[in-house]
């Protein structure tokens, strides 16, 4: 009787083959796929290392996995393929399994989703790898950071243009690192940080105050794979929220009774934080082209109890024409515009697949358009934030330099003040914020990659 593979590694096996193959999202394939699951918390969490571990380092897999076969990784059958990526990984990079078990759990799922006899081939060459074990990864040129980090050649190659190959290698290999999960606590629902601690622990959820955040920010100390099913989660106490992507509304600091305009809010993170700062005073109008995502504001807004925003499907390289009443003029317009995501590879591995030179400078103009069409919404006086979570100087400080020349009737904002006094103590971001940019590099602080330029249009 042929044995059936283990139902955590079928899971995994499918979310793989729709991501690498297919192009779907990890964490809507995720979602879908461990949504009404029979799987214990072990096996979910053993799903979702192996799935963001595999993408993760699906480069340097590949490699590997080249040096054993006879024919070209990608003339095989894609259920091979993902099956050898797979047991490659647990080998490799998983330390919780078995080199044997690796091994014959992988040719069991084989035996299943691959066609008649791949079995013997996924057998051969996962045993090879076995017998080397981890010393592969030693024999790995130092030289090759494509490689040894799991990225595309030209992206690595863009890392090493912006910043030396010295400081790019350190950038990369903290892409690799799992970064922690952040909570930012409603102000509006919860007074203090140990009251959420306090709910969260009795839900069997332990934490602890982040660092540079510490009176707005908590990380988890234990993983959570179903973060939304918790009580204090569907009550509005909190939102999962990156700590760079908080310090976007920390230095908005939007006021009580501001009237804000967000032009790309989806899923709308960011236009609930300054909501909260505002004390849900005030008005924000939050847009966003796609009417799908923009719900996803809606919805947010309901389970944290804020009555202050009103979303609007809205084209953001279009906001210089006025077609709807809510197009005005603003105390504050956020321009989180869509970017490359390079300073997320290591919460977001999908964007090592998907992301490429070309589309980089496909998104110059959109953020170009955005930045320019926004800018004509802040009253005088008012402010103009412009963020991405990307490292690319091009779409960051370039982009920011560009729309100053062409409009002197803005001017760089330094807001140190603002800064968290952890991040004063970085010389080169205090010296950036005194500029009114700054440019978060992973390596540095353990944040996500992300910059944040703020921008006053002057009364005269």
């Amino acid at each position: 009787m042929t044995p059936r593979s283990d139902a955590s590694r079928n899971t995994a096996y499918r979310c793989l083959l729709e991501v690498l193959e297919n192009q779907g999202y990890s964490n809507l394939v995720l979602k879908r796929e461990l949504l009404g699951s029979d799987l214990p918390e072990q096996g979910r969490s053993f799903v979702t290392a192996m799935v963001y571990g595999t993408i993760t380092r699906v480069y340097t897999i590949d490699s590997i996995l080249s040096t054993f076969l006879k024919k070209n990784l990608h003339d095989l059958d894609p259920s091979v393929r993902t099956c050898l990526r797979m047991g490659a990984w647990q080998i490799l990079f998983s330390y919780g399994v078995k080199d044997y078990a690796a091994v014959s759990s992988t040719v069991d799922l084989a035996r299943e989703v691959c066609p008649k006899g791949s079995e013997s081939l996924i057998n051969a060459v996962l045993r090879k790898i076995a017998s080397s074990g981890k010393d592969l990864l030693l024999k790995i040129p130092e030289k090759k950071l494509d490689l040894r980090y799991s990225v595309k050649s030209e992206i690595s190659g863009c890392f090493i243009k912006w910043y030396g190959r010295e400081k790019a290698e350190k950038i990369l290999s903290s892409f690799l690192s799992v970064p922690p999960v952040t909570l930012r606590r409603n102000a509006l629902a919860v007074g203090s940080q140990e009251e959420l601690m306090e709910k969260l622990s009795s839900e069997g959820v332990p934490t602890r105050k982040n660092e540079i955040l510490p009176d707005l920010c908590l990380e988890l100390t234990e993983n959570i794979t179903d973060i939304a099913s918790l009580s204090s989660y569907q009550d509005g106490d909190f939102s999962v929220q990156s700590t760079s992507a908080m310090l976007v509304g920390v230095i908005a600091d939007p006021k009580k009774g501001d009237s804000v305009l967000d032009t790309c809010s989806a899923p709308g993170g960011k236009t609930a934080h300054m909501a909260e700062i505002m004390k849900d005073q005030g008005h924000i109008d939050a847009l966003d082209a796609n009417e799908v995502r923009l719900r996803m504001v809606d919805e947010t807004a309901k389970r944290l109890h804020i009555t202050n925003i009103s979303t609007l499907a809205y084209d953001g390289t279009f906001l210089s024409e006025e077609k709807e009443k809510l197009l005005k003029e603003y105390d504050l317009v956020l321009c989180d515009v869509p970017c490359s995501g390079l300073g997320l590879l290591h919460r977001k591995p999908d964007i090592r697949v998907s992301m490429t030179y070309e589309k980089m400078q496909t998104l110059l103009p959109v953020q170009e358009s955005i930045l320019q069409n926004a800018s004509l919404r802040v009253k005088k006086g008012g402010f103009l934030i412009y963020s991405t979570c990307t490292v690319n100087p091009n779409e960051n400080e370039l982009q920011v330099e560009k729309f100053l020349k062409t409009h002197p009737e803005f001017s760089e904002v330094p807001f140190t003040d603002l800064l968290p006094e952890k991040l004063k103590k970085n010389p080169r971001l205090l010296e950036e914020s005194r500029k009114g940019r700054m440019t978060i590099l992973p390596d540095e602080e353990g944040m996500d990659g992300f910059f944040i330029a703020k921008l006053e249009r002057r009364n005269g």
